[in-house]
């Protein structure tokens, strides 16, 4: 069974020029220990889908299913990491980590124990006790993914967390989430504007046509289990089939929006 899954779904937006449908007919089931990508242009739908599987947004037809039960709002089950990492600037790093654990009434102990072992896994072992407005914006997003895990969800929502950093930055963060993702075995639903970030990281990848928003194609990919067996990321996207695929999905992209 799906751990979570879209089952014929679509929404529509009122607005003063009548309503706007974001997403048509959409379905999709996304399975344990799997990293599935959302590709696609401005409007059509990515967001809205990953907002249905947060909770956040009701669909207006269809229907949306964790580990087989209908989704009725947000829940500590699904972890989100936002594009602007959402974190609290008036806690330090680990009390924003530990920030879902204590709402739980996880005892101290028990979530500094958790909290410090996450930013160890995300590369922010010696920085707990930092205020955010010390840290870059690489590592503000890894203390944002860090407290996403402190409640242990069973799924990973991302909504473009690396949209907003320098290219350097963001080449090591989707190690860092591929790293993360064999080692916790999470399922993860991310969404991107970019084909390379998108085939970097999926096993399977969905690219997603203009509004209304459905779902196009889907791709199986295997090159972030290639960088997890030990491939360097630079090979991997210097391969020769990784670049027929990057222009596969060009061309995928610009004749949708030429359309």
């Amino acid at each position: 069974m799906p751990i979570l899954s879209a089952e014929n779904v679509s929404v529509t937006y009122p607005s003063a020029r009548g309503a706007v449908i974001a997403l048509h007919g959409v379905s999709l089931a996304i399975e344990r220990d799997e990293f599935v990508v959302a590709l696609g242009p401005s409007g059509c739908g990515k967001t809205t889908l990953l907002n249905l599987f947060a909770g956040f947004l009701a669909p207006t037809r269809g229907r949306i299913l964790f580990d087989g039960t209908p989704v009725a709002g947000p829940g500590a089950e699904r972890g989100v990491v936002f594009q602007d990492d959402a974190l609290f600037p008036w806690l330090d790093v680990i009390g924003n980590v530990e920030f879902g654990p204590r709402l739980k009434g996880i005892p101290a102990s028990e979530r500094r124990d958790r909290a410090r072992a996450l930013l160890e896994l995300v590369g922010l072992a010696g920085f707990e006790r930092h205020p955010l407005w010390e840290l870059s914006g690489g590592m503000r997003q890894r203390a944002g993914l860090a407290r996403a895990l402190a409640a242990n969800p069973a799924a990973l929502l991302m909504d473009e967390p690396l949209g907003a950093l320098d290219a350097m930055t963001r080449e090591r963060m989707q190690e860092l989430l591929l790293d993360v993702w064999g080692r916790t075995g999470k399922s993860v639903f991310l969404i991107t504007h970019g084909i390379e970030e998108a085939l970097f990281l999926a096993t399977r990848l969905v690219l997603m046509s203009p509004r209304p928003g459905r779902i196009a194609q889907a791709y199986e990919l295997d090159f972030g289990r290639r960088y997890l067996a030990g491939e360097p990321s630079r090979a991997i996207k210097s391969d020769r089939a990784f670049i027929a695929m990057r222009e596969q999905i060009l061309d995928s992209v610009f004749l949708r929006e030429a359309a």
